[in-house]
């Protein structure tokens, strides 16, 4: 009797595998069927049972039934297939990796090399939509799972440069610099483009990483045939960092190489003016003027920079004690302010409409006692 009852408990192990494996086996014609909810049932069951918890088919089933009732639901704008799971896309892609996993003898390969690529293309489109919503983690995380599933082993895909591009800008929208600079140094060292080089710069900057930030726009000038971008990212910085002797001197390298861009001159008189060196910023300005007539901001520094000549003068000679030179000195305020004058009024011929021309214009008028000058202005003051 004994004996009886052993046999019998033994036969039920036996069984008891092929029955579970055949429930597991039961949801593939369930997922056909779109009975979604039928299907989760039993392998929910089955990934945490003894005798299917391991079986390969067991993961796969569970992977395939997400991600078709997601690509389903989002078709049909059916939110009861495509939030079966939460994050379903991503419990998808965990499925396949556990069912590949387990697969020592790589069975599955093919079947599931052939999802990967529809999936890959889910988590794409999940990522376009949260990115335009600005809800950059999440499109991050879509993003980086897509570009995941094309480095996979399963498949023999090219590297996809939009793909990692996006993956990129989403990290960095998202304030996660180490990633967005790993991602943005790929593409980078790969001379994907100039927006890539000052992204890449831009993160290190916020990674507090000036000397990576700098030596990515010394590499992009070269890289990019002297970028005028580029170029003047790095005279900021380098402005900035206080090493504004060495930003001229790219500026002046870079205006060598390209004479007819006036940008590289005013750059040049910016910095100068920026320094007090008014008298090199003229001169930096001039040439700006000689290669581009028509900018009226070339017009309106130099008359600035005369206008400041002109106050450094006035704030001198009030501590002069001669009066023969505390009226030298005045004479020559007055010769800066009406050489400011000169310029400013330059500047109005080709803008009569410009708020700042017109009051520092309307300002020397007065000191100068131009009164019909003054005058002519009164209305466009008020």
């Amino acid at each position: 009797m004994k004996k009886t009852i052993l046999l019998i408990i033994l036969a039920g192990f036996q069984l008891s595998s092929p029955a579970q494996r055949s429930k597991v086996l039961s949801v593939f014609q369930l997922i056909e069927t779109a009975k979604f909810r039928e299907a989760k049932e039993i392998i929910e069951e089955a990934i945490v049972h003894d005798k299917t918890s391991q079986w390969h088919k067991t993961w796969f089933a569970r992977g395939l039934l997400c991600q078709t009732a997601h690509e389903q639901g989002v078709k049909e704008n059916d939110k009861k297939k495509s939030e079966l799971y939460p994050d379903q896309i991503y419990v998808a892609y965990d499925s396949y990796e556990k069912a590949l996993s387990l697969d020592v003898r790589g069975r599955l390969n093919d079947q599931i090399a052939q999802q990967y690529v529809l999936l890959s293309n889910d988590f794409q489109k999940s990522g376009l939509l949260h990115y335009q919503r600005k809800e950059y983690r999440d499109a991050f995380r879509a993003f980086e799972h897509a570009l995941k599933i094309t480095n996979s082993p399963v498949l023999t895909v090219k590297v996809d440069t939009g793909l990692i591009y996006n993956t990129a800008l989403a990290a960095f929208e998202s304030r996660e610099w180490d990633r967005a600079i790993e991602y943005l140094d790929r593409l980078n060292k790969n001379s994907h483009s100039v927006n890539t080089a000052l992204l890449l710069f831009n993160a290190y900057i916020a990674n507090d990483d000036t000397i990576s930030a700098e030596e990515v726009l010394r590499e992009g000038i070269e890289r990019y045939n002297d970028n005028e971008i580029l170029v003047l990212q790095l005279v900021d910085l380098l402005y900035n960092v206080n090493e504004a002797e060495e930003a001229i001197s790219i500026l002046d390298l870079a205006s060598a190489r390209d004479t007819s861009n006036y940008i590289y001159p005013f750059t040049k008189g910016l910095l100068h003016q920026k320094l007090e060196q008014y008298h090199e910023a003229i001169k930096a300005y001039e040439q700006a003027v000689k290669t581009a007539p028509a900018e009226i901001k070339n017009y309106y520094h130099i008359g600035i920079c005369y206008y400041n000549i002109g106050v450094e003068i006035e704030e001198n000679a009030r501590s002069i004690d001669s009066r023969q030179a505390f009226r030298a000195e005045k004479e020559r305020s007055k010769e800066a302010f009406e050489n400011a004058v000169i310029w400013l009024e330059k500047a109005h011929a080709r803008d009569q409409d410009d708020p700042d021309i017109i009051v520092k214009l309307y300002q020397l008028y007065q000191y100068l006692q131009k009164g019909d000058e003054k005058n002519s202005l009164e209305s466009k003051i008020n």
